[in-house]
């Protein structure tokens, strides 16, 4: 067979903007077996001249200037009119669309899978918080303290929850467990994959290094007073090896968060008692931990300042997606948070949560109680108070409707027959 003659490049490069009924034209004759077998291979490779099939010379036609062509309007073209030798041009064989670079076919892609309503809180993901019967026991002197008696907890990553309590109930040291600050008597607690209660000192320093942050009640605490407020928040980063540009970058991005990019270069002296606190929780942020602990943010301050520092806390966690637990007195903490934990006596004894309401208004907060996994359960003191809970009780439910019911009861007196009986044996 006589081989191709060399194309022109005018011509070839005139073909990409063609029309496809002329391209078509231009395409050269062969056998229907031949094309057949090539239509074949079109679907994995570029198409490419056929060296058996000779074509005809284009050296004769003159090359189609690129304007003319993409503008000249393409004549219709009747099929009884084709020639029955074009029918199976290669060129109109269905050929995978080419990829950005032209080089080689991009495959077509999967068929997406189907689309599945998943509900917002998956019971497989594990809590990136998790209390199971958690106990710390004090031991000043012969005297022994229960600081937390069983503690369950979970809480969720990013979410923002407010712990409250009297004072003496045990929220000041379930959060120092948490920050590493104290190790806890027995039970088990873990912060993402670290288990507090059998860790080495060397990975505690890391964890609240990296993986915690905290906020103090008392401002002194939380800044150096004769550093800058941007030298604060660049000093944790410069203890735990962080480059000069990278501390840089973080302040100002923290500062920007917090709205005190105008007060970088002024001292701690020179600042509110609410700015202190902004600072204070961009230095507890400064090394990106995923975790940030405030004991009584706002213990200092009064109700306007409070506001303005659980307003940015909560831009802190919806910005960065931060988990952010509060230890709190602040009688409107449930405006602010996800939920509220109430923890009384060492134990948790109830959850609240802001209810929105048609109305408009802010909103109604409801409380439930919680039962651990061994079935206790705290009641509110009012209830306690109120029925003469105090000692025995006997429960009864309902089958038809699940509800239980609780009523004081009294010791049954033995038979003093039997406990003769018994006691003759």
């Amino acid at each position: 067979m006589s081989e191709s003659p060399q194309d022109n490049p005018a011509d070839e490069y005139a073909r990409q903007f063609m029309p496809p009924e002329r391209r078509a034209r231009l395409a050269p004759q062969q056998p229907a077996a031949d094309a057949a077998e090539e239509t074949v291979a079109v679907a994995d490779t570029p198409p490419t001249p056929v060296a058996d099939t000779p074509e005809p010379p284009v050296a004769d036609t003159p090359p189609v200037p690129v304007e003319e062509v993409s503008e000249a309007p393409a004549p219709p073209v009747d099929a009884s009119d084709a020639p029955a030798a074009e029918s199976p041009v290669v060129a109109a064989a269905p050929a995978r669309p080419p990829s950005d670079n032209g080089a080689r076919p991009v495959p077509p892609a999967p068929a997406p899978e189907p689309w599945e309503d998943v509900d917002d809180e998956d019971v497989s993901t594990p809590a990136y918080v998790e209390a199971n019967d958690l106990f710390k026991i004090y031991k000043p002197a012969d005297l022994e303290v229960v600081a937390l008696r069983g503690v369950d907890l979970e809480v969720r990553s990013g979410e923002l929850i407010g712990i409250v309590g009297a004072s003496g109930s045990g929220k000041t040291t379930l959060l120092n467990i948490l920050a590493g600050l104290e190790r806890p008597s027995a039970g088990r607690i873990r912060v993402g994959e670290r288990d507090l209660l059998d860790i080495t000192d060397q990975d505690l320093v890391a964890y609240r290094r990296r993986e915690v942050g905290f906020v103090w009640q008392a401002t002194g605490r939380n800044l150096v007073p004769y550093l800058s407020v941007r030298d604060n928040i660049e000093l944790p980063q410069a203890i735990a090896g962080t480059g000069k540009r990278q501390r840089r970058e973080r302040a100002e991005e923290l500062l920007d968060a917090l709205q005190m990019s105008d007060k970088s270069r002024r001292y701690p002296s020179e600042l509110s008692g609410g700015e202190q606190q902004r600072v204070a929780i961009a230095v507890a942020l400064a090394n990106n931990p995923p975790l940030l602990l405030a004991d009584e943010p706002t213990g200092e301050l009064d109700t306007n300042m409070a506001e303005d520092v659980f307003r940015m806390l909560q831009r802190i966690n919806r910005r960065f997606g931060v988990t952010i637990i509060i230890v709190t007195h602040y009688a409107g903490i449930a405006r602010w948070v996800d939920r509220v934990v109430r923890i009384r006596d060492g134990r948790i004894g109830s959850e609240s949560y802001l209810m929105s309401s048609y109305r408009g208004d802010e909103g109604q907060e409801e409380e439930y109680l919680v039962v651990d996994r061994a079935g206790r359960l705290q009641l509110p003191r009012e209830y306690v108070e109120q029925l003469s809970l105090e000692g025995l009780a006997t429960a009864g439910m309902d089958e038809d409707t699940g509800s239980i019911t609780l009523r004081p009861a009294t010791a049954p007196h033995r038979s003093r027959e039997r406990w003769e009986t018994g006691s003759e044996a």
